[in-house]
């Protein structure tokens, strides 16, 4: 089956970013305080869909780049005019509440409703897509989140003054209670993009990842740095200059050469001019103040092999620095690769673990068949998806379209330690991607030499009548290395999502003793994030009830787990609270909305 895919960006197509161009301001006018504006539109977005031709089917352009169009806008010298009009902002959720076990760690205070005549409201209150770390009592969590773009009218026009979607919890009691924030963009920028990913070192520095702009409105890689457990961050420091940077993700551990030093490692792919894609690789050896960068895999198309490859999550094994980068490579049939890059040199040289399945393109690819339906989710792209309730109809191409649904991709989750290398996946349980009557299961590949040799798949999570879908796993290995801990989403037969976690014992060269229980306290549905919304140009836009997330995006696209001393922490997306959209919403009425809960897992 010849395969139309859009799980090519990540993050920046969860922000709506479609039309959003950097003004310079007028001095007097808007917030008094800032100098640059983003206006506001529900034109259609750019595509994210650039992949979609590496699976067959040229259904989208390749889109421009962000950066590109802002630095044209900014170039046009436009400037807003009229007088400035902030509004009151409201609130739509239901009082905060704690649960016995599993607790919400973004402030609900922060959600928000900002509303202007003839125009539909600002509902920003969506967080998911977590990062966990820990220092001892110090539990910082990393988040994207929609809660702090506010909006000002200037004329007849509408403008955001900042966009800050890289957003954080901090607990400094083991995570019984949270406050919250969102980090400082890089110098003279009002721009966070997300995709978060936190790490720690030896010393108890916390380290942020993300993506973000630059002053100039360039996309960049950013990491803040907290010397305070977390209470604050600086400016962003920019890792590398990418204006195709997306799905970036950072990793903490010994130099292989000097182990008393903790080097920092940021991946990411890159989506380059010609819409191919290239693999990037960052390193800094001095807590974080320089950076040095280069490409370390640009794939091209080979036979059933397409040139584009995303989704990396690098480890570091803390008993001898190996550096292990496993990423999606996309292909041309329905199995797409998952590789593994490794280093023993602190990413001065790499080579590829070897799998050897028989009937791969390659030796070095582990074959993996993304779950999910794939739909029309409008202007998010062709997407796998979880998703509820009936198809609405109108989908382009005979594909369904449902109002509430969830993107899935395959980011292989990474764990290491004493020479032991685990990654978890999920996977369909159809050969054919895109597969409506397929369910999907958790299976864990295991070795433990280094991926010299390799055990496996372990099924984790099998597909039931009960429980068909099971998606976005994390993984983590314990603290003596002799237990795996995996969180994962599970969707039910009445189709709403809960979180489980299972717990399994490492065993010379196999997994065994698996056990599974609840992570979650509550099943949750899903928010209404496809609607049917026309715009001119695009009878078949859809959009999500909160206006500044893209279409198809609810519960995020990874979920995290570490291990503690006192077994395993984790976060996760959530919906069981309520959102009340006002009048003149897309989803007026009371539905899900999306935050971020914690749970401390016992041993």
């Amino acid at each position: 089956m010849m395969k139309i895919s859009t799980t090519r960006r990540s993050c920046r197509c969860h922000i709506q970013l479609a039309g959003i161009l950097a003004l310079t301001l007028s001095a007097g006018i808007a917030e008094a305080q800032t100098t640059k504006l983003i206006p506001v539109t529900d034109a259609p977005p750019f595509s994210d869909d650039a992949s979609v031709w590496a699976k067959g089917l040229n259904l989208r352009s390749a889109g421009n780049q962000l950066g590109n169009t802002i630095r044209t806008a900014v170039a046009s010298g436009t400037q807003p005019t009229g007088p400035v009009k902030t509004p009151a902002m409201s609130k739509g959720g239901n009082p905060h509440a704690v649960d016995v076990s599993d607790i919400q760690i973004n402030d609900p205070n922060l959600d928000n409703i900002q509303t202007f005549d003839g125009s539909r409201p600002f509902e920003e209150s969506t967080q998911s897509e977590t990062s966990v770390t820990q220092s001892g009592q110090h539990v910082l969590v990393g988040y994207n989140s929609s809660a702090n773009a506010p909006v000002v009218k200037i004329g007849s026009s509408l403008f955001f003054t900042r966009l800050l979607f890289s957003a954080f919890s901090v607990s400094h009691d083991g995570g019984t209670t949270w406050n919250s924030g969102f980090l400082p963009p890089p110098a003279g920028s009002i721009v966070t993009l997300g995709d978060p990913s936190v790490g720690v070192d030896r010393a108890g520095n916390f380290y942020y990842a993300s993506l973000a702009l630059d002053s100039s409105f360039t996309g960049v890689i950013a990491v803040n740095k907290s010397t305070d457990h977390g209470n604050t961050f600086g400016a962003g420091t920019v890792v590398a200059v990418d204006n195709g940077s997306d799905k970036d993700w950072l990793a903490v551990g010994p130099d292989p050469q000097t182990p008393s030093r903790d080097n920092l490692y940021v991946t990411w792919t890159s989506f380059r001019p010609d819409n191919s894609t290239q693999l990037w690789f960052a390193k800094s050896t001095d807590g974080g103040a320089t950076w040095t960068s280069k490409m370390i895999f640009a794939p091209s198309i080979s036979g059933v092999m397409s040139n584009q490859l995303t989704f990396s999550n690098p480890v570091v094994d803390p008993s001898n620095g190996r550096l292990y980068i496993p990423f999606l490579h996309f292909s041309f049939i329905d199995a797409d690769m998952i590789r593994v890059l490794v280093s023993d040199d602190a990413g001065a040289t790499f080579h590829f673990l070897a799998f050897h399945i028989p009937g791969a393109p390659d030796a070095f690819g582990y074959p993996n068949v993304t779950p999910g339906e794939l739909v029309d989710c409008g202007s998010g792209g062709f997407r796998n998806v979880l998703h509820q309730g009936s198809d609405v109809g109108g989908g382009q191409f005979g594909l369904a379209r449902y109002v509430h649904a969830t993107r899935l991709v395959t980011q292989p989750a990474a764990a290491a330690d004493r020479g032991r290398f685990l990654f978890a996946f999920q996977t369909s349980t159809s050969p054919f991607f895109g597969d409506p009557t397929a369910g999907s299961e958790i299976n864990i590949l295991y070795s433990q030499d280094g991926g010299a040799s390799w055990s496996g798949p372990t099924k984790v999570a099998a597909s039931t009548p009960n429980d068909r879908q099971h998606v976005h796993p994390t993984i983590t290995l314990g603290q003596n290395g002799n237990s795996v801990f995996i969180g994962y989403y599970v969707q039910q037969s009445d189709t709403r999502l809960r979180t489980d976690v299972a717990t399994l014992h490492v065993d010379g060269n196999h997994l065994g003793q698996l056990s599974t229980q609840p992570l979650s306290t509550t099943a949750f549905d899903l928010t209404p994030s496809n609607i049917p919304f026309p715009v001119v140009g695009d009878l078949f836009n859809t959009t999500n009830y909160d206006r500044v997330i893209a279409a198809c995006y609810d519960i995020g696209e990874y979920m995290s787990i570490l291990s503690s001393d006192k077994g395993a922490i984790a976060a996760w997306g959530d919906n069981r609270r309520t959102w009340t959209s006002p009048p003149g919403s897309p989803a007026a009425g009371v539905h899900a909305q999306a935050d971020v809960f914690f749970r401390t897992i016992a041993k």
